[in-house]
């Protein structure tokens, strides 16, 4: 048949370097995470381990933040956690400040 493989090609081959768009440097392949289809990830490995970083301190930054501003409901699901009874939040009534 003239559209059957025969096998007498070399297979193809992958590409030795990447380049990272975050820090836009052309490094080995080895630098890159694998994804699930074997394929080298968008970003290199320090890039990702920094984006990773970022994201954690944002995320403390913003439960910090909602500590401070609710810092009742915080200690009662603090007390609920810890095997304390169930919390009770106060209802804010119409004069109260948001």
């Amino acid at each position: 048949m003239p559209h059957e493989p025969s096998g007498l090609r070399p297979p193809i081959q992958r590409a030795a370097v990447k380049r990272c768009p975050a820090c836009d440097n052309t490094q080995p392949v080895e630098q890159f995470s694998t994804t699930s289809h074997g394929r080298p990830s968008g970003s290199c490995k320090p890039c990702r381990q920094q984006a990773a970083r970022l994201s954690a301190r944002r995320r403390q930054a913003a439960i910090r933040l909602l500590i401070a501003f609710h810092p009742e409901e915080y200690q009662a699901l603090l007390r609920l956690v810890r095997g304390g009874s169930q919390p009770r939040l106060r209802e804010r009534g119409v004069g109260d400040a948001a």
